[in-house]
């Protein structure tokens, strides 16, 4: 089935330098969330375009702090993005599809969705088919009969079509559906943990009768092996865990997780071209599905334990040889640490090969060491960067007592080592109309790439940005939200660059104090 679009249009203030798109999405410290919008941007920079990030939270979440993030939804407006395209599957949980294209349709911007969608495009992938692979390895290969299940958020389309294909397959191999393994989850790790206390400690399942588990997401299978082993319950001699999605920190979680490969990054270059052609008129097919893969670790048992070793440093190799691996492996390797995760495992593979062709039966244990390797490097990087943060944090704590034009003067002096040469912090203006909480808002503190210390002005919300602030309007950016509990204060807008989502996340929550600590300052009258 195809769609046919409504004819393109550029209604955006500071529109003809390219399509400007935006991305609808939750917390960015998601790993999940995060890969997929490596594939959005990648693919809108490529047509010459960008893309705004509103990293909000799930509509009509009943949670109020997490509400108040979904506020953040209320910017998106055609003075600032030309189409929507939204990960429907985590904005969608508490509404259901129809909610979320219902106040699309509100926009009156062309959209399209990444997950699963009723009367717009859509690019998504076959759930059904990866967990009946999951469970027929379970089955057949491992001879497992009582298997739990852990589902996700009940509204969500993805969670239930999960949850079917569990009950075909057990059907199928004449297995009995024990309605006391069938736990709740909401796609987050407490929630994996939660359902094993609620398996063990509240239906009082005994261990013996269970084989396996399986959980709708990597996340909440984190959560339940790291409770099953809290139990001194061994993962997976005892019980096997398996999870869907084969995020990064799958590859070495302890155990290294068995799972379902959703191609995270192909799903958001898809959807970004999907929503540039409806956004050119272009004639697009209505729903789009790729294919996941089932990725066997040690989690189920499949995965060899012994260490890789590499090769002998005494084998005498050719200097330029050697000297062409070395810088191979040293680019791959800067790549992977900048974002691109996979890349040196990839430069390494035909290494191991060599290794493997020669009789070694360890090629899957050397892929996990390239994994664990650059692990291992990210965390190094982490660390620095979170000592840099903590710096900033010590300074904006003192210059938050000062004049507010300081926290500028602060933030020209660090942001720079984190490669973001501007930034907009902005805190809400109390107006009498409360339907738009963020549609006042006024500059706190911030720099552009022209000036250092910007006129704190008050602006109209939906613009995003004051108006000086020309480079934040042509380039790729997050906008999110800062809030103190249930309570909006502000947005901040950032430069997407090179650092991982948990950065951004971290520097919003850093902001979000200080503007809290401003409003203190002030007292009740805010203006």
């Amino acid at each position: 089935m195809s769609f046919e679009p409504r004819p393109a249009r550029n209604a955006r203030a500071g529109g003809g330098r390219g399509p400007r798109i935006g991305f609808l999405a939750a917390y960015m410290n998601n790993a999940y969330e995060w890969d997929i919008w490596r594939g959005v941007r990648a693919a809108v920079e490529e047509r010459g375009g960008t893309v705004v990030c509103f990293a909000g939270s799930g509509m009509a979440d009943p949670d109020a702090e997490h509400r108040a993030r979904a506020t953040i939804f209320d910017l998106v407006h055609p003075s600032n993005v030309d189409a929507i395209l939204c990960l429907t599957s985590v904005v969608s949980p508490f509404v259901g599809v129809s909610g979320v294209e219902e106040w699309a349709h509100s926009r009156g911007l062309p959209f399209c969705s990444i997950g699963p969608a009723e009367r717009v495009p859509s690019v998504s992938i076959d759930d059904a088919a990866g967990i009946t692979q999951l469970m027929v390895h379970l089955i057949n290969h491992h001879e497992h009969r009582r298997i739990a299940f852990i589902r996700g958020a009940e509204r969500n389309q993805e969670a239930q079509q999960r949850l079917a294909a569990y009950e075909r397959t057990l059907a199928r191999h004449n297995l009995p559906l024990d309605p006391r393994l069938v736990l709740d989850g909401d796609f987050t790790t407490e929630s994996g943990a939660r359902a094993i206390r609620e398996l063990f400690d509240r239906r009082q399942v005994p261990i013996g009768e269970i084989d396996a588990v399986i959980a709708c997401n990597d996340y909440m299978a984190f959560g339940a092996v790291d409770e099953l082993v809290r139990r001194r319950i061994s993962v997976p001699d005892q019980v096997a865990v398996v999870g869907f999605d084969d995020i990064t920190p799958a590859r070495v979680h302890s155990p290294p997780l068995t799972t379902v490969r959703q191609p995270l990054e192909d799903l958001g270059r898809a959807g970004a071209e999907l929503v540039l052609d409806v956004l050119a008129g272009k004639t697009v097919t209505l729903s789009t599905t790729l294919e996941t893969e089932l990725v066997l670790r040690r989690s189920c048992g499949c995965v060899p334990t012994s260490r890789f070793v590499l090769p002998d440093e005494s084998v005498e190799r050719s200097s330029a040889g050697d000297a062409s691996t070395r810088a191979v492996l040293r680019n791959a390797l800067e790549a992977e640490l900048h974002g691109e995760p996979g890349t040196f495992a990839f430069a390494l593979e035909p290494i191991l090969r060599d290794v493997a062709s020669s009789g070694s039966t360890e090629f899957d244990a050397g892929r996990r060491f390239a994994d664990e390797f650059c692990t291992r490097m990210r965390l190094v990087g982490k660390e620095v960067v979170f000592e840099r943060l903590t710096r900033l944090a010590r300074v904006l704590h003192t210059k938050m007592f000062g004049p507010q034009a300081y926290l500028s003067t602060a933030l020209v002096e660090h942001l720079p080592s984190f490669e973001l040469h501007e930034c907009a912090v902005s805190e809400l203006v109390l107006t009498a109309d409360a339907s738009t909480p963020l549609g006042q808002l006024k500059l706190a503190f911030g720099f552009d790439a022209k000036t250092l210390q910007p006129q704190m002005v008050a602006y109209d919300g939906h613009e995003l940005v004051p108006s000086s602030f020309e480079s934040l309007r042509q380039r790729s950016v997050f906008v999110i939200p800062l809030t103190c509990g249930p309570q909006p204060l502000g947005i901040t807008v950032l430069p997407a660059g090179s650092q991982d989502g948990a950065f951004y996340e971290t520097l919003a929550e850093l902001f979000a104090t200080v503007l809290k600590v401003l409003e203190v300052r002030r007292g009740p009258a805010r203006a």
